[in-house]
């Protein structure tokens, strides 16, 4: 039984929710009083537009409530837009988008606001309902173009063959024959993912053509290969990718705009996995990586991209591993040089300059679509 499915279980009885949120906030430190959720959002500086547009806005709190019980998850996305509405005296209501009527509920609103959740089931409804919305006239963040790529890993490299950017070498298939082809000419250990998955999980590394062979058995099989999703298996399509042996750790680099913010990532000993593993380092990072992140993030046309990537001593190069319209944020500093928290601010085409603050990059990205379309 996966660490999600067991607690959703939890979640759905109010008694064992009381006894798993006091363990959680013990051993992970991610649950905070909303008495002191003020404090925390403070410790990041003031965003404000440049001009005040009137609008209405729908905002949708997080999925993975505990708001019953007076908390508030520090990764939840929905108070630093709230913040950010606040300072800038901007009009909004709270929007459930989940409810029958949530098209009549959303006549009301000029731009709707909602962190989807990055399971395959929000995923679906979340692009259905955010199609209809942008159909309706409103604005969405994100917008159906970005919740098309967002936890597809499958979509994301399309748009990085399209144009043209240097990703890990990647075959993705929906044919057994074309597959087994692939696998006898294949170098190994190659890597085995799951088109949705974050923090590692559904990453495997395959050894040798037995194990591959066997994956793809099941793949091709009628009921698929079971996930980490008990709901979903991975049926009908392969994920490989090269194994980057040379590779130690992996850069994330986040866009807004024209800002930039990034830290390093290692992996647990004997491990070749670094999402996850919790080892971060956050220090100056290359031009060379930042414009090639600036370019992903134009390519994908989002209001905020995130994108992994590995280093390559033998070709001397960075390699896209993916991307992402979302990201687990824990604090308002995302970038560090010299222990001085900041941001890159791009000024010309391999020209960056740091600033220091501290920065919400939920309420940047707010201004960056509110500017850009009001």
């Amino acid at each position: 039984m996966s660490n999600m499915y067991l607690r959703d279980i939890v979640l759905s009885n109010s008694l064992l929710k009381k006894i798993y949120t006091k363990y959680r906030s013990k051993t992970t430190n991610d649950l905070i009083n909303r008495d002191d959720l003020n404090e925390y959002l403070e410790q990041a500086e003031k965003v404000f537009l440049e001009n005040k547009p009137d609008i209405v806005v729908g905002l949708v709190k997080g999925a993975d409530s505990y708001s019953d019980i007076g908390l508030v998850r520090k990764r939840d996305y929905y108070p630093k837009y709230e913040r950010f509405l606040k300072n800038n005296n901007i009009t909004y209501e709270y929007y459930n988008p989940l409810l029958s009527n949530w098209m009549e509920q959303a006549e009301r609103f000029d731009l709707i606001i909602w962190h989807t959740s990055s399971d395959p089931s929000m995923q679906e409804i979340a692009e259905g309902k955010i199609y209809v919305l942008e159909q309706m006239g409103k604005t969405c963040l994100p917008s159906y173009d970005e919740i098309w790529s967002y936890e597809n890993k499958v979509r994301a490299n399309y748009i990085y063959r399209l144009h043209g950017l240097p990703s890990i070498p990647t075959f993705i298939s929906h044919s057994k024959a074309e597959t087994l082809d692939y696998l006898d000419k294949a170098k190994f250990p190659i890597i085995s993912k799951i088109s949705t998955g974050s923090a590692s999980y559904g990453v495997d590394k395959i050894d040798n053509l037995n194990e591959a062979k066997k994956l793809v058995d099941q793949v091709f099989s009628y009921k698929g290969k079971e996930t980490y999703f008990k709901y979903i298996n991975q049926k009908e399509y392969v994920y490989f990718q090269d194994f980057i042996e040379d590779a130690t750790y992996d850069l994330r680099i986040m866009c807004v705009g024209e800002d930039l913010f990034g830290y390093y990532r290692y992996p647990n000993k004997g491990d070749f996995r670094a999402s996850g593993a919790g080892n971060y380092q956050k220090k100056e990072i290359p031009v060379e990586a930042l414009e090639l992140a600036y370019q992903v993030y134009k390519a994908f046309g989002s209001n905020f991209l995130a994108t992994d990537f590995v280093y390559s001593e033998k070709t001397k190069q960075f390699l896209i591993i993916e991307s992402s319209v979302f990201i687990g944020v824990d604090s308002c500093e995302q970038l560090a040089i010299n222990n001085v928290p900041g941001k890159y601010t791009r000024k010309a085409k391999n020209e960056y300059e740091f600033v220091a603050g501290k920065f919400w990059v939920q309420e940047l990205t707010l201004k960056n679509i509110i500017e850009k379309r009001f």
